[in-house]
């Protein structure tokens, strides 16, 4: 279980980098094309660039962020109850977001499948929409993964 813990882990770290080095490049990219519109010759697709970029960012730093405890945590009802109860609170907690992510990914996956079939693209760059898709169903299924690593953590403890 350990190998598992640290593998889950090394992903979600390395995935978070990637949204960081990500994240930094568009920085760079928003910063350029704002600069060359007031020269009056815009980057062109950056717009398309951008939003695709948001959506890896996004898919890829959620996993990390649940691995942190960084979410907000709404615990108005339970932080009144005993914590034997509050343990079984969190418990079906996280198996109902466990079995969640994981339906979320599987469609994101078949999405992608679909996606790749009919051979849609962005209109720019003429970019395929599926790996964004895939991308989207790999980071749902970390976030399960990362979800049922802290459900052990708590059934541990």
């Amino acid at each position: 279980m350990k190998t598992f813990f640290t593998a889950i882990e090394t992903i979600n770290r390395f995935i978070y980098v990637i949204a960081g080095a990500i994240l930094s490049m568009l920085v760079l990219l928003t910063l350029c094309d704002v600069i060359s519109r007031n020269f009056g010759h815009p980057i062109a697709g950056s717009m398309e660039i951008i939003q695709y970029g948001g959506c890896v960012i996004f898919s890829f730093s959620v996993p990390y962020g649940t691995m942190l405890g960084a979410q907000v945590l709404v615990d108005i009802i339970t932080e009144r109850l005993k914590p034997k109860n509050k343990k079984v609170i969190e418990i079906i907690t996280r198996c109902i977001g466990i079995i969640l992510f994981l339906f979320i990914a599987y469609y994101f996956f078949k999405f992608g499948i679909d996606i790749k079939h009919s051979g849609e693209r962005t209109a720019s760059f003429k970019i395929p929409y599926y790996p964004f898709a895939f991308v989207l169903s790999f980071s749902f299924l970390m976030q399960s993964l990362t979800i049922f690593y802290d459900l052990i953590k708590k059934i541990k403890e």
